[in-house]
Order: C-alpha cells, then structure tokens, then sequence
C-alpha cells in the first residue's frame, strides 16, 4: 500500500491506497459532486454535503446493479435459447 494525499472539496487527506492513480480519480469526482451539490444546496455543512453524495452514489449503484441483474437474465435467456437451437 502506499500513501496518497488528495484533495476533496478544498480539504486535503491523506489516505493508503493499492492504486493512488485511481485513489485520485476517485477523490477528484466526489470533489465534482460535493461541488455540484454544494452550487444547488449552498447553506449544507460538509457533513451534509457528503451524506448526500453517499445517497446519490448508493442510489447509482442500485441502478446499475439493478441493470445488471436484468442483463444477466437477458443473457441467460439468450443461452438458454442458443442451446436449444444448437442442440437440435
């Protein structure tokens, strides 16, 4: 692991990392949507700012695993389909 320091919101920490190139990517986009938030919602501390940044990204993860799982049955579905004209 090593150490990487990154800036969020104007705030620097400093965190161990396996991959600081992706650590920083990472710390530079919740730095965008705690701006973006903050544009909209300019009276929010920065405990509130990230409490919502956590239910927007949550809320975007349920999505994509919800699209996941309905890909997953597609496919299913198409194999299912593959083997029974393969097998004919």
């Amino acid at each position: 692991m090593q150490s990487v320091e990154v800036e969020i919101f104007g705030r620097r920490f400093r965190l161990r990392s396996d991959d600081p190139t992706r650590t920083m990517k990472i710390a530079a986009d919740l730095s965008k949507q705690l701006h973006d938030i903050y544009e909209a919602n300019e009276q929010l501390d920065f405990a509130r700012l990230l409490l919502l940044a956590c239910f927007k990204q949550q809320e975007d993860l349920q999505l994509v695993l919800e699209d996941n799982e309905r890909i997953r049955a597609e496919l299913e579905r198409m194999n299912q389909m593959i083997e029974k004209i393969v097998s004919v």
